[in-house]
């Protein structure tokens, strides 16, 4: 199985869906999809993740993006 795509993205922009999105906080990291992204007013993000973590971040904070592995690949068989 490999892991995807890894990449750094904005905040801001975090959508719902397959992806593994990294967090780091201080006492622990959060590993799991976007269930819901809701921009507020003064720059802050909502984002509630599969594993039932709820965070607000800066919407010009960075998360890491594991995007899922394409469908198109073909396995060797």
């Amino acid at each position: 199985m490999t892991a995807g795509n890894p990449r750094i993205i904005p905040a801001s922009a975090l959508q719902p869906g397959l992806a593994t999105i990294v967090v780091v906080l201080p006492d622990r990291t959060i590993r799991s999809r976007v269930r819901m992204v809701q921009a507020r007013t003064h720059g802050v993000v909502d984002v509630a993740f599969a594993s039932g973590d709820v965070i607000t971040l800066m919407a010009r904070a960075v998360v890491g993006c594991i995007d899922p592995p394409s469908k198109s690949r073909r396995r060797a068989s």
